[in-house]
């Protein structure tokens, strides 16, 4: 059966638009596990960073069970919706979580899923301490300043 060339021309606008998804979506996660990392640094950012630390850490501890998920620790909305498109598109989309895909694709290897899961939580709750003690140390440049 022959196709017309009106659904041809949809088909290659989803695939292309979900290629798009699929690319915006590594920016996303990339943008804000460096956000996670560095943000706390600086005082214009120190409350957004640690409003989106306490985001992150809700959606990996109380998301996934609120949602019924069958693996409710570590759970990522951004991740969920990043391998249901790979999963459209006809990429691997593994179960594991974003961070063990980011590291065996740049240093390609397989590496451990739990010791990746284990320095991710340690590495998010240091850096939601760190954003916790410097936004009520130092404050933030966004509350005016008294003279």
């Amino acid at each position: 059966m022959l196709r017309s060339p009106n659904i041809r021309l949809i088909t290659i606008v989803h695939r292309y638009f979900l290629k798009t998804l699929n690319f915006a979506l590594h920016g996303v996660h990339l943008g804000l596990i460096a956000f996670s990392l560095l943000g706390w640094m600086f005082c214009q950012t120190r409350l957004l960073n640690l409003i989106a630390l306490g985001l992150i850490l809700f959606s990996w501890y109380g998301l996934g069970p609120l949602l019924g998920k069958a693996h409710a620790w570590g759970y990522c909305l951004i991740t969920d919706m990043q391998w249901k498109v790979r999963k459209k598109l006809g990429l691997n989309s593994r179960r594991g979580g974003y961070m063990k895909y980011l590291a065996d694709n740049l240093f390609g290897g397989d590496f451990d899923e739990s010791r990746i899961d284990k320095w991710s939580v340690a590495v998010i709750l240091t850096c939601f301490l760190l954003s916790l003690a410097s936004y009520l140390w130092l404050g933030s440049c966004l509350s005016p300043s008294v003279e």
